[in-house]
C-alpha cells in the first residue's frame, strides 16, 4: 500500500504527519518512508542531510527506529524539474513492493514529483491548517485530484479543533492534532514527536492521536 502526504501549502505539518504516520504503521508493519521533497524535510526529521549526491529514486536508504528512511537527494531536483510523471510512478512502485506500507512526503507544490505520488497512492491524507492560504490550498488539491480521478482524506493540523469543508474529491476526518513545543524539541534531536514523547511522557498522547490517524487511514 502506498500513501501519499500533500499539500502544496508549505507549512501545514505535512512531514511531520508522514515522519510519525510511518513511525506509528511501524510497529505493526514493515515500512518504507520516501522523501520525495527536494528540500529534505522528511530526512532531517530524523537527522539525515540531503545528500548531495545523484541516486536513482530508492537507490539510498537507512533504516532508522524499524522504518526504511528513502533520504532526499540531488537527483529529486533532476526529476522535478525534467522527470515523466509516469516514469515516476513506475519507481515509486517498485519500490513499494518491498513494504507492507510505503509513506511518501511530497514537495509544497503539484509538480512532477507530488502529482506522480498522488497518482501511485492507494491513499492520500492531506493535513490543513485552519487558515484561509490553507483551505484555499486544499481547494485547489480537490480540483487537481477529480482531474486526475482521485480521492483523499484530511485532517486538521495545529489546532485542537477539527475544521470541515465540503470538497467533491477530499473528505475531511474529525480528527485534529495540536500545537506543541514537542515538535520542535523532537526536530531538534532529530527523532520523530511519537518517539520523543514515548520517552519523555508516561502518558503519551500526540502519539495516540497519530496512531488513530494511521487506523483510519488504513480503513478508508
Amino acid at each position: 500500500m502506498i500513501i501519499t502526504v500533500i499539500n502544496q501549502k508549505g507549512g501545514v505539518g505535512k512531514t511531520t504527519t508522514a515522519v510519525n504516520l510511518a513511525y506509528g504503521l511501524s510497529k505493526q508493519m514493515n515500512v518504507g518512508l520516501l522523501d520525495m521533497d527536494p528540500e529534505g524535510g522528511t530526512s532531517f526529521s530524523f537527522g539525515i542531510r540531503r545528500d548531495k549526491r545523484e541516486f536513482p529514486l530508492g537507490g539510498k536508504s537507512i533504516n532508522i527506529f524499524n522504518i526504511e528512511v528513502f533520504p532526499a537527494h540531488l537527483g529529486l531536483l533532476k526529476l522535478e524539474i525534467g522527470g515523466e510523471v509516469e516514469d515516476v510512478m513506475k519507481s515509486i512502485a517498485k519500490i513499494a513492493e518491498s513494504f507492507d506500507v510505503l509513506v511518501i512526503d511530497t514537495p509544497p507544490n503539484l509538480g512532477t514529483l507530488a502529482v506522480a505520488s498522488m497518482v501511485a497512492a492507494d491513499k492520500i491524507l492531506s493535513p490543513v491548517t485552519p487558515q484561509p492560504l490553507a483551505i484555499e490550498a486544499v481547494r485547489n488539491l480537490d480540483s487537481r485530484l477529480q482531474s486526475l480521478n482521485k480521492k483523499a482524506v484530511a485532517f486538521t493540523s495545529m489546532s485542537k479543533k477539527p475544521i470541515d469543508v465540503e470538497l467533491k474529491a477530499v473528505k475531511f476526518l474529525q480528527l485534529s492534532i495540536p500545537q506543541s513545543r514537542l515538535f520542535s524539541e523532537a526536530s531538534k534531536l532529530g527523532v520523530p514527536v511519537s518517539r520523543y514523547e514515548e520517552i519523555r511522557l508516561r502518558r503519551p498522547r500526540i502519539e495516540k492521536l497519530y496512531e488513530e490517524l494511521g487506523k483510519v487511514i488504513l480503513s478508508e
